[in-house]
């Protein structure tokens, strides 16, 4: 009796155990996959992004240097619009500030882009207008609010004219914009767009000749050269297309991986917990032959250890339940699983446990359904 018992506890461990490290599993990849069936609403295919380190210019120069690059950019005939932005998606994607309106705080993605990135990126404005040079001049910032952002704070109220904070700091809504998003990324996309200030080191370039990696990277090299060869530096020269190759690669490699380790342990469970059945049942043939000398049949006993199998089940992935229902509510892992694919994950891992556990019992189960009241006591 002690023996099984131990047996019992150390089963219901590794059901407890199995059950956390599905859910983390599956609530958290769910929402980063779901990412690549959703809408871009931005042009990716005509963008070449230049990253530039200015490190070794004087700083009271870099502006000037700055500019300078972007004068020289605009005179290739193959570019057709440049932006200054730390947006670049697939590379760089915003910053995390906070925003407060109706005296509740929340943390979004703030972008920070130039006038001209509406038209490099060719964003959809769905409401009001986008920022320009006359903005600069005033107190309150302008932001344009993406739809998701407006949906989430305002609710049905007409944001335009609206006043936020941001980090503190006074803002007017002055434009809504379609949801801008990556497909290679767990954060929350509700974001905001605001004017960009100082130095700018990463532009957007837009070129229908883009994808000819050769051409642009060879004009591209040679207009920043021709400001400074010595004092700039070119830390990145590549097509927005490639970027997203790059990324998405590199999403799949951590998927493989994490996957492989999966199965790898999906196996070693149902190997082990398929050897502590047979063994359990095995020790049971004179209780199961008692049975079946009292009128059971083989569907009577098959019922009864899968009915064993789900009530086990359940008290192994129990107190797990319970830890990940918490963790969603105080939404501990976001904005990587939200409260949606935390209850997808939960739901997903207990359906896979419960799987798993009766594929485990059927074959022991049906061995000891055909189990014959004579063969046990003559075994005995």
């Amino acid at each position: 009796m002690a023996n099984r018992k131990r047996k019992n506890s150390f089963l219901l461990l590794q059901l407890f155990i199995s059950f956390l490290a599905l859910f983390f599993f599956v609530g958290m990849n769910l929402k980063k996959f779901s990412h690549y069936f959703k809408p871009l609403h931005y042009n990716y295919e005509k963008i070449w992004v230049l990253d530039l380190d200015l490190t070794k210019v004087p700083d009271d120069q870099r502006l000037k240097f700055s500019n300078l690059v972007k004068q020289q950019l605009k005179n290739v005939k193959e570019i057709e619009g440049i932006s200054e932005t730390n947006a670049v998606p697939f590379h760089n994607w915003g910053d995390e500030q906070k925003i407060e309106y109706n005296k509740q705080v929340t943390k979004v993605r703030a972008f920070a882009v130039d006038e001209e990135y509406e038209k490099v990126m060719g964003l959809e404005m769905l409401k009001g207008r986008w920022f320009n040079r006359s903005d600069s001049s005033l107190y309150t910032k302008p932001v344009v609010i993406t739809k998701d952002l407006a949906i989430q704070q305002f609710k049905d109220i007409d944001p335009l004219g609206r006043k936020i904070l941001i980090e503190g700091k006074p803002a007017m809504v002055i434009g809504i914009s379609e949801t801008f998003r990556e497909n290679v990324s767990a954060f929350a996309e509700p974001g905001f767009f605001i004017p960009r200030e100082g130095v700018a080191t990463e532009f957007l370039i837009k070129s229908s000749k883009a994808e000819d990696i050769q051409l642009m990277d060879e004009k591209v090299r040679k207009a920043v050269m021709a400001v400074s060869p010595d004092l700039i530096q070119i830390k990145q020269s590549i097509s927005l297309s490639l970027l997203k190759k790059y990324a998405h690669k590199l999403d799949y490699m951590q998927l493989a991986v994490a996957f492989v380790v999966f199965v790898f342990l999906v196996i070693n469970v149902f190997l082990g917990v398929s050897g502590m059945f047979s063994y359990n049942i095995a020790q049971r043939k004179a209780e199961v032959g008692l049975r079946v000398a009292m009128g059971a049949n083989a569907i009577d006993i098959l019922k009864q250890f899968l009915g064993e199998t789900m009530v086990v089940t359940t008290l192994g992935i129990f107190p797990g339940l319970l830890i990940a229902i918490n963790l969603i509510a105080l939404r501990y892992f976001e904005p990587y699983m939200d409260v949606y694919y935390g209850t997808l994950g939960i739901l997903i891992s207990a359906l896979f446990l419960y799987l798993l556990m009766l594929s485990c019992a059927v074959y022991p189960s049906l061995k000891a359904s055909r189990i014959q009241p004579a063969y046990v006591l003559h075994e005995d």
